[in-house]
């Protein structure tokens, strides 16, 4: 059985008196996508930041690719981050001084890359998305829609062996959000990276193929199901 690409393992982790997480165990393996799901308030952001080794937890493990990065400092951390994780948010969080290739490349850049070198293949992935034609717009001359699709972009630039999307469909019509969750799911498919999808609508978490429901801290059904519409996108 391979090692999971993200694990945790007894995760608690609450804000002054209350406990939003009470004991969360979950694993995560190379080329899956899942659908973490629950109501507002139920922790599903709190989950995906604490994976991130963006929130230290009060107690349990964190592991990425084998490695426990709880305990680590906060620049191994962002170090781990900028290298392994890929990131995408419900309203893209893009650097609003850079234009929109300039922002896709960026995690490449930070890594070392030459420029022309990322630059390539920021375009390339803005072309997969249909928006290869905004490359150098700003961000104020884009829509919505367009900037959450560089986010992708920018998430998947670097290969990372984990891609954490927490409500990234959020803001988006029906169209603009089925180009997104493809292009997630084609990531998992193509490099192998683990995908958690953080949603609460039924038609997002199809295109999963397994769904973790959390609720009142804690993971209802931790055995999860696969869901057959997933094979119909993939």
């Amino acid at each position: 059985m391979p090692e999971p690409v993200l694990r945790v393992r007894g995760l608690r982790h609450g804000y002054g008196r209350q406990e939003v997480l009470r004991g969360i165990d979950l694993e995560v393996y190379a080329g899956e996508v899942v659908a973490l799901m629950g109501p507002s308030g139920s922790g599903k952001s709190t989950l995906l930041h604490l994976m991130a080794g963006l929130l230290r937890p009060d107690a349990g493990e964190i592991e990425l690719l084998g490695r426990r990065i709880d305990h680590l400092a906060e620049r191994e951390r962002s170090r781990l981050r900028l290298r392994h994780l890929g990131f995408v948010f419900q309203f893209g969080d893009l650097v609003p001084e850079l234009t929109v290739v300039e922002n896709v490349e960026l995690p490449l850049r930070l890594l070392g890359t030459q420029r022309a070198q990322a630059r390539r293949h920021a375009t390339e992935l803005l072309d997969l998305l249909g928006v290869a034609d905004l490359a150098d717009r700003r961000l104020h001359e884009v829509s919505g829609g367009q900037s959450q699709r560089a986010a992708v972009a920018r998430a998947l630039v670097h290969s990372p062996a984990a891609v954490l999307a927490d409500e990234p469909t959020g803001a988006l019509d029906t169209v603009a959000g089925e180009v997104v969750l493809e292009a997630l799911v084609r990531a998992a498919g193509q490099t192998g990276a683990a995908v958690v999808l953080v949603t609460h609508e039924l038609t997002v978490a199809s295109w999963a193929a397994r769904d973790v429901q959390l609720r009142d801290g804690v993971i209802s059904d931790p055995r999860a199901t696969t869901s057959a519409a997933a094979g119909q996108h993939a």
